[in-house]
């Protein structure tokens, strides 16, 4: 547990301090396909399917080991927080400019007095369900940071016992290059 601690805090440094020099032109649907395997070899009987509503490239600029942390942590806190077997939505869809991913599930969800915290590090929703699944309450804060480095937005949706919606805006490309070393 201590070095899973560890090995977030580190992750979550780097991530803070991500050079230009990490960007590079990617395919975000291989991205997530890579997600959805990681989480299938734990929760072998998750249910994931995509709703894909991309009219063009998928191809965005990112740090994909970065990015792929960040989904990847969406989708499996999806499984590991829902009964079995996980039903698991993502939604991608696009405009111009930006990517839009929703990833949703049919969970728990998650009590209206939290949901403005989860973001926060080292908050876990529930201490000891959380210590149980070896939480730390780092990767909701480590997905945040992640998106926002790469010049995007995340908010979440929750409604007790029916799911979670995690809203993603990525923009194609980088826009403003300094913000990223800030």
């Amino acid at each position: 547990r201590m070095d899973k601690i560890v090995k977030n805090l580190l992750t979550l440094s780097d991530a803070e301090n991500l050079p230009l020099s990490r960007l590079a032109s990617y395919s975000l649907l291989s991205i997530l396909n890579r997600c959805e395997n990681l989480v299938k070899a734990v929760y072998s009987d998750a249910d994931i399917s995509y709703q894909n509503k991309l009219s063009g490239s998928d191809i965005i600029i990112a740090d994909a080991d970065l990015l792929e942390l960040a989904f990847h942590n969406l989708i499996e806190n999806a499984a590991k927080y829902s009964p079995d077997p996980a039903k698991i939505t993502v939604f991608i869809e696009e405009n111009s400019d930006r990517f839009f991913i929703r990833i949703a599930d049919e969970g728990k969800g998650i009590p209206p007095q939290d949901i403005d915290h989860i973001f926060e590090r080292f908050y876990t929703v529930n201490k000891a369900h959380s210590r149980k699944l070896g939480g730390s309450g780092l990767g909701l804060s480590l997905v945040q940071t992640i998106i926002e480095k790469h010049q995007g937005q995340i908010s979440v949706s929750s409604e007790l016992e029916k799911g979670t919606t995690f809203q993603i805006q990525l923009p194609k490309e980088i826009v403003s290059p300094s913000l990223l070393e800030e």
